[in-house]
């Protein structure tokens, strides 16, 4: 029976990797894909960024009635923005906010009447900021006058306290991480090995799921299209070889596939980093252990089995190739779920998550990129996808021997 198995593991895997379409999608597109992609977003993100910050807002200020004297603090702070700040009146307060609404200026900012009093009286007053949350100059221009403005009601704060002959050390009780000592304590690497753990096994998942479908399919309905699979069966082939065979040679192909996707997004690795903000001595030095390979291996070669065993059923279930994609798409939009909703999972997934198939290889391999897997999780993962495997591939064989499901009209 094992001669038989691989005899056909031979004939599906020369039939894969010789057809040069099966090896662009299994090796070449996602090694290139996946950096090509994120050095894509994180170059725009850059020159976004870069437009932004480089961008002169137009920053309208309506200075209010009775503040003679008590709005030059207001404008000096603003002056000193990357802005061109420009005094309205009160019947151009509408026309300002239409165009803020319409893109073609970024702020208004709306002094009270009177607030000179306020502050004289040392009360709190309201100062209104309009701006257009939908347009990226308008939030940047608002973000940036709002912390200019902070920072001019601490200075005036500080000016009242020493005003009357108090240290403006009373606005300070103390301090939280003020020294340039290094605080965070987390292993090196770890940053980004949190992040990889977010996003790889989610692609491991996807990339062994359509990597599976592309060969699977093709490779007991498409050959019902064909009726080479009838040839197998009248020579006296073990249908369990058949099975076995095939299902390896799934397998296989979207191991492959699954690792180059793995090399490809390590390679981008870099590009998405920063889009995380400021690359820090904790985002460098991951390296994965030896022990860490070993164990990504352990989880990951099971769940390319339960991945390729259910391809494998349903094409054997399905007439003919397209059938086959039709019934399969479900299953994807369901698996692609599973891979989003424990991208969403915390550091401690839920029970149900970490005792369900697939859910829980998932859960594990974030732990294995992480270095903190513990070997009972693992097992568990382990265990689950073996078992599941097992059934569906008994379902398979079942259906292999029945002639009725094999060759259905």
């Amino acid at each position: 029976m094992l001669s038989d198995s691989m005899i056909i593991l031979r004939k599906e895997l020369k039939r894969i990797f010789t057809d040069r379409r099966s090896l662009f999608f299994l090796v070449v597109l996602p090694l290139v894909m996946l950096p090509a992609m994120y050095s894509v977003m994180a170059k725009m993100g850059e020159v976004k960024d870069s437009d932004i910050a480089s961008f002169r807002s137009t920053i309208c200020l309506y200075e209010g009635e009775g503040n003679s004297g008590f709005t030059t603090p207001f404008i000096q702070t603003l002056s000193e923005l990357n802005t061109n700040l420009r005094l309205v009146e009160r019947d151009e307060l509408d026309a300002v906010k239409q165009s803020i609404t319409g893109r073609e200026q970024e702020l208004l900012i709306v002094l009270p009447d009177h607030f000179g009093e306020s502050l004289e009286a040392c009360e709190t007053f309201d100062i209104s900021a309009f701006y257009n949350s939908t347009a990226d100059y308008s939030v940047y221009a608002y973000e940036q006058s709002q912390q200019a403005l902070l920072t001019l009601t601490d200075e005036i704060v500080r000016e009242r306290i020493t005003g009357r002959g108090i240290c403006d050390d009373v606005l300070s009780v103390f301090t939280i991480n003020g020294s340039m000592q290094e605080y965070d304590l987390a292993p090196e690497g770890s940053v980004i090995g949190k992040v990889i753990g977010i996003l790889l096994p989610f692609f491991i998942l996807i990339y062994l799921f359509a990597n599976s479908m592309k060969v699977g399919l093709d490779s007991v309905a498409g050959e019902k299209e064909r009726g080479t699979l009838a040839i197998q069966l009248v020579n006296q082939v073990d249908r369990l070889s058949i099975v076995i065979g095939k299902m390896l040679s799934v397998m296989m192909a979207a191991v492959v596939g699954a690792a180059s996707s793995v090399i490809g997004l390590i390679i981008a690795s870099r590009y998405f980093i920063s889009m995380f903000g400021d690359a820090g001595p904790a985002m460098s030095g991951y390296s994965m252990s030896t022990l860490s390979i070993l164990q990504f291996a352990i989880v990951t070669i099971p769940l390319a089995v339960l991945v390729a065993s259910i391809v494998l059923i349903v094409s054997t279930y399905a007439r003919n190739a397209k059938e086959g994609q039709g019934m399969i798409m479900p299953i994807y939009f369901a698996v692609m779920i599973m891979g989003i909703a424990s991208m969403q999972a915390g550091d401690v997934a839920p029970v149900w998550m970490r005792s369900t198939p697939i859910f829980n290889s998932l859960i594990v391999l974030k732990s294995i990129f992480m270095h903190d897997a513990a070997w009972g999780s693992i097992m568990t993962a382990v265990l689950s996808s073996v078992v599941v495997s097992a059934v569906i591939i008994y379902l398979t064989l079942r259906m292999f021997s029945n002639e009725k499901i094999l060759f259905r009209i």
